[in-house]
């Protein structure tokens, strides 16, 4: 194993941080969430991911500013040399996965406002897998969960802090501008813009799954505003980088809504296609 670390949840490690102990009297409550099974890895796209907490108290807007202390078997200590910890350590996500690595893993949290009040801590049993025997194929592995999605209100000049895979919501205009259309570094990308997801999703674009090459850079976006029967183009003028940093005016979403509607959105545009594959053909047919 690696470098032995205290790990808590304030965005940044550092000495200061060492002395943070969470004393079994200073636990308020203990929430078992789902074990999980999973296969040893050396690389994959899909890693292995524990969340600190479920997912109604990760909804929580203050959740972000909350102290957390990520334990394992009931120690501080472990090694981080092969695990990540995401957006202000709300989950832990392993680089590299072996059975040294199975486990109860806990997150122990408690509003920063209330340095006083006891921890509540969230404990997950962690079963890494070195192969999955032939009389136990039917065994079940979990998924690692999607990764977190939000919804953001950018304004002109700004800078939007965008994390690896994350998926973001975006306002930028009026309700009533149409017709949204984006150059990135002043290149036209394939990218999402004037959606119809279902509320409370924003609409006028969607970076999805963000990665530091496709999606970095410059945004300069137009969109057309009607009041009565005239017509406005507006501009928009932002940046996105890849940072750790909080935005301001964003909201975290509920997975499960934003699966529902990416889902939808698929299904529309793929019976779009068909509309659009359906008349080509009759009406070539027809001139024929």
């Amino acid at each position: 194993m690696g470098l032995l670390l205290f790990l808590i949840a304030v965005g940044i490690l550092s000495s200061s941080t060492l002395g943070v102990i969470v004393q079994p009297e200073q636990i308020a409550k203990t929430v078992s969430l789902n074990d999980t099974s999973f296969l040893a890895y050396n690389s994959s796209v899909s890693k292995c991911r524990i969340d600190c907490a479920d997912s109604e108290t990760m909804l929580d807007k203050d959740f972000r500013t909350f102290q957390k202390v990520w334990m394992f078997n009931n120690t501080e200590m472990f090694s981080a040399d092969d695990k990540t910890f995401i957006d202000s350590n709300r989950s832990l996500e392993f680089q590299v996965l072996d059975s040294d690595d199975s486990g109860v893993y806990q997150c122990c949290i408690r509003s920063t406002d209330l340095a006083y009040q006891s921890f509540i801590c969230y404990s997950t049993l962690l079963t890494v897998l070195d192969e999955v025997p032939a009389e136990e194929m039917n065994v079940t592995t979990t998924e690692a969960p999607p990764s977190p999605s939000w919804n953001i209100v950018i304004e002109d000049g700004a800078t939007l802090n965008a994390q690896p895979e994350n998926n973001y919501f975006v306002r930028m205009f009026e309700d009533n501008v149409t017709d949204i259309h984006c150059l990135v570094n002043e290149v036209e990308i394939k990218i999402k813009t004037s959606n119809s997801f279902p509320p409370p999703l924003h609409n006028d674009l969607l970076i999805e799954s963000f990665n530091l090459t496709d999606h970095s850079g410059v945004y300069v976006c137009n969109g057309t505003l009607k009041v009565g029967n005239e017509s406005t183009i507006e501009s928009v003028t932002f940046t996105v980088s890849q940072s750790w940093n909080d935005n301001e005016h964003a909201d975290l979403l509920d997975s499960k809504t934003v699966a529902e509607a990416l889902k939808g959105s698929a299904v529309a545009f793929f019976a779009l296609l068909s509309v659009v594959a359906y008349l080509y053909l009759h009406l070539s047919v027809f001139t024929f």
